[in-house]
């Protein structure tokens, strides 16, 4: 005879108790599962709205680098209309916007006369021999703004085509050739952050020539043109070009108190620009975007940055 088999149940447990224990764990592993999903869930939106966001970022970045360089072209115009002006009498000028590019875009435009700035290449002629004069100006320059004057020498040896030093080690890893760019500077023997940082207002190395702008240039810049001229005689042509702009170079000798020094500049300076920086300053929203060139009035580009 056989017997159905018995369920044993243990001291102390019925069969409701038993069961409500197996309904326990199903609740346990249910809930498990449901935090898993969740946490794939939440995980997948949150990739989501990175892969998104990072879409619209670059999209947004895209937009505005076309946008600056709409602001290059902009200045192209405006500088073309300066080329057929008689002198130029503004040091910096911020260009109107005439374009409406929608909602969270906006952009600046700004133009400075890079004329107004010593040029450092003009210190070593085309032949290769110094500019006597032109390094006398740097010179004069460097100690006005309380730098190593002796720094001009090793940067005259950095651009020069021969291999025989000014100073001592000054001809050691020298290109022999001229500066491409201002970031050059910083490998020239004796300029340390602090001088490149109060030399970077005045000079340049993005232009042709020795010619200075005195309508726009700044009083360092006026004072090194000459080993005779004084302070007093470069405020007293920043005075008169406020009230009136020259509108040839000739007129600097009616400057009270300038007597043979005029005559002597002659040669050196102008009264308009030749050269610009340019440089265009789009946001998109959070996102911008600077592009940043240098052009002469025939609108070749010397330089370009973008970032």
């Amino acid at each position: 005879m056989n017997r159905s088999p018995r369920i044993r149940i243990p001291t102390g447990m019925t069969a409701r108790t038993a069961g409500a224990g197996c309904e326990g764990s199903a609740l346990i592993v249910t809930l498990l599962l449901i935090a898993i999903l969740t946490g794939l869930v939440v995980d997948f939106v949150y990739e989501v709205y990175v892969d998104t966001s990072s879409l619209s970022n670059w999209g947004n970045a895209q937009r505005a680098s076309l946008v600056a360089r709409s602001g290059q072209a902009l200045s192209s115009e405006f500088i073309a209309r300066i080329r057929d002006e008689k002198y130029t009498d503004r040091r910096e000028v911020v260009l109107p916007v005439p374009l409406d590019f929608g909602s969270g875009v906006s952009l600046m435009v700004k133009l400075e006369d890079e004329s107004a700035r010593f040029n450092v290449n003009s210190i070593i002629l085309p032949n290769g021999r110094t500019d006597e004069k032109g390094l006398s100006s740097l010179k004069k320059l460097f100690e006005y703004l309380t730098i190593n004057p002796s720094i001009a020498e090793s940067i005259a040896d950095w651009i020069d085509p021969d291999s025989e030093p000014r100073l001592i080690d000054s001809e050691n890893g020298a290109k022999n050739a001229p500066l491409w760019s201002m970031e050059e500077l910083k490998q020239v023997q004796g300029m340390d952050s602090e001088s490149f940082g109060r030399i970077t207002p005045f000079v340049t190395v993005y232009r042709t020539g020795n010619m200075i702008n005195i309508n726009t240039a700044e009083l360092p810049v006026l004072l090194c043109l000459d080993h005779e001229m004084t302070e007093t005689l470069a405020r007293n042509i920043i005075d008169h070009r406020e009230i009136t702009p020259f509108e040839n170079s000739g007129e600097v000798q009616n400057i009270s108190g300038m007597g043979a020094i005029g005559q002597r500049l002659l040669g050196r300076i102008s009264v308009k620009a030749t050269s610009f920086r340019v440089t265009s300053h789009a946001a998109v929203h959070d996102i911008t975007r600077v592009t940043e060139s240098v052009m002469d009035s025939s609108m070749k580009i010397s330089f370009w940055r973008e970032g």
